[in-house]
């Protein structure tokens, strides 16, 4: 898992923007291609939030299992 929070002169054109409520995931293209789903659970305590992102394999040609 990578997180990159610095934004400045990136390509965020190849991403698809995940949203739930006001919290905004880019997500990249290879995760769409290889995941059968992705889910996304935000929960907030007092003044922060926390979220939990899981993506469930697909399994393919390409699988190594």
């Amino acid at each position: 898992m990578s997180v990159d929070t610095y934004l400045k002169r990136k390509n965020l054109q190849p991403y698809s923007l995940l949203t739930h409520e006001d919290v905004k995931i880019l997500v990249a293209p290879s995760l769409l291609r290889w995941a059968k789903s992705v889910h996304l659970d935000v929960k907030q305590f007092l003044f922060w939030k926390s979220f939990e992102v899981a993506a469930e394999h697909r399994h393919g040609l390409t699988c190594q299992h």
